[in-house]
């Protein structure tokens, strides 16, 4: 495959603009190949071409020898697609990470997908995108379930949760082990607030206390619909209490 083919089939993979993903290749393989000759390489990709340029002596100075790609061990390309396939992981988890930071502090509607040992949820989220429709999981931990909620939710039932931590997770000693973590809440009182400003349409609205479960306390500049309050507390399962402020 031609080498202009491949960043751009790459960059279309990962989510990445082509140019960063060319910038990307050149530097983690200059960074590679300088590490293991002792000396700087510089890599660059010229039309359907992969240059390579090694300095002849370690003194600095700027006398530089083409080196043929046959001429790099198998036990290096190894490293080399290695380093690189970290540095496309680490690029694509911040990616993603910047795309659902948007979600932070926000209600998504979700559908149950599995219930781990512990209690937690994994949660599908769907988003519309301009030319197609992506699938996004997201944990609900037992801590942000109601009570009478928990052990009773269904795999296919879709609820409402309040988004309430979006953030890069990388484990320990495996550098290309990332994943952004969706974290999600039942119990949040930003979540009946943020479900009336919805149906009702009204921006004037505030949730100040919340027993999840069991009661919510919203406050209210003008008279919401009842169907609107009676839709967001069957989707809680709790009493919706309103309070005029004029």
């Amino acid at each position: 495959m031609y080498l202009e083919s491949l960043y751009t089939e790459i960059a279309r993979e990962y989510r990445i603009p082509q140019m960063e993903t060319r910038t990307l290749l050149e530097r983690t393989l200059s960074a590679t190949l300088s590490e293991s000759f002792g000396k700087r390489v510089v890599v660059f990709f010229s039309g359907y071409d992969l240059l390579i340029f090694r300095e002849r002596s370690k003194d600095g100075s700027a006398d530089l020898e083409q080196l043929p790609t046959g001429r790099l061990s198998r036990k290096l390309l190894r490293l080399c697609r290695y380093r690189v396939g970290t540095e496309l992981q680490k690029r694509k988890s911040l990616v993603e990470l910047d795309y659902l930071k948007t979600l932070q502090g926000t209600i998504v509607r979700g559908t149950t997908d599995r219930v781990r040992d512990n209690g937690s949820l994994i949660v599908l989220i769907r988003m519309d995108e301009l030319f197609r429709r992506r699938e996004v999981s997201g944990i609900c931990p037992l801590k942000l379930q109601p009570q009478r909620e928990r052990g009773r939710y269904c795999i296919g039932d879709a609820w409402y949760f309040y988004v309430t931590r979006v953030s890069l997770i990388c484990l320990a000693g495996r550098e290309r082990l990332c994943r952004v973590d969706v974290i999600l809440s039942r119990t949040s009182r930003l979540l009946p607030e943020l479900l009336l400003k919805m149906k009702s349409g009204s921006g004037d609205i505030s949730c100040p206390r919340r027993i999840a479960g069991k009661i919510s306390f919203v406050s209210s500049k003008q008279r919401l619909p009842r169907e609107a309050i009676q839709a967001v507390s069957k989707e809680l399962g709790e009493r919706v209490k309103v309070r005029w402020e004029s």
